[in-house]
């Protein structure tokens, strides 16, 4: 494979457009979905939960899991193909750092899937926040921030050609961290005043064992 590829340059530049266009559609399933989530759940925080919000959740959900399916495939096509046409590229510790934060997102995925939307659905006939304990409301607001600023991390990170080969994978990933610590006591700033005085119906903790797992792809 290796030594058709060095005879056919063409080959290697059809490949990497490919998994460009698949690269981008995957941000644009991904980040613009999660994004909305974000928004529609901010914007309803205060109202009471609909089955048919938890249902548009749900079904926006489903493009957020096709652009992180599709940031997988293309991200390990690249380093397939860098392994055989361009190994110097590997060394570029942006594409690192890069790898470290979807594997941040989709680890955050899971605990969505498995936590958020079957609190979610328990929440249905009451407000989103109101009476929420205080740790459960830290979850909720650290899954949506690690959410929204993973997603836009690789967007970033994608546009800035001047961090390769330039800036260590720590110093990208300790830039991240801190950029997810900031926008989390933002957003518990943002949304200190929903917290109501009544009794909250149930805790994250105890929807893992009230509720069985839900076969719905992951959401922000």
């Amino acid at each position: 494979m290796d030594f058709s590829l060095s005879l056919a340059p063409d080959l290697v530049s059809y490949i990497r457009t490919l998994l460009r266009l698949l690269h981008f559609a995957g941000l644009v399933f991904g980040f613009g979905g999660a994004v909305f989530l974000d928004l529609l759940l901010a914007r309803y925080r205060r109202t009471v939960v609909t089955a048919e919000l938890v249902g548009n959740v749900g079904w926006i959900s489903r493009f957020v899991a096709t652009g992180l399916l599709m940031l997988w495939i293309s991200g390990i096509g690249f380093l397939l193909l860098y392994q055989v046409a361009e190994p110097q590229k590997l060394m570029n510790p942006k594409i690192w750092a890069k790898v470290t934060i979807v594997a941040i997102l989709s680890i955050n995925g899971l605990a969505i899937h498995r936590l958020v939307l079957p609190f979610l659905r328990q929440r249905i006939g009451h407000p989103l926040l109101s009476g929420v304990k205080g740790r459960t409301k830290a979850a909720l607001i650290g899954c949506g921030v690690i959410s929204a600023v993973s997603w836009s991390a690789p967007a970033v990170l994608g546009a800035a050609p001047q961090l390769n080969f330039v800036v260590p994978c720590a110093v990208i990933l300790a830039t991240y961290a801190l950029v997810v610590v900031q926008a989390f006591l933002i957003a518990t700033f943002v949304l200190r005043d929903t917290a109501g005085s009544e009794a909250s119906p149930s805790d994250l903790s105890d929807s893992i064992v009230e509720q069985p797992m839900l076969h719905a792809a992951p959401a922000t």
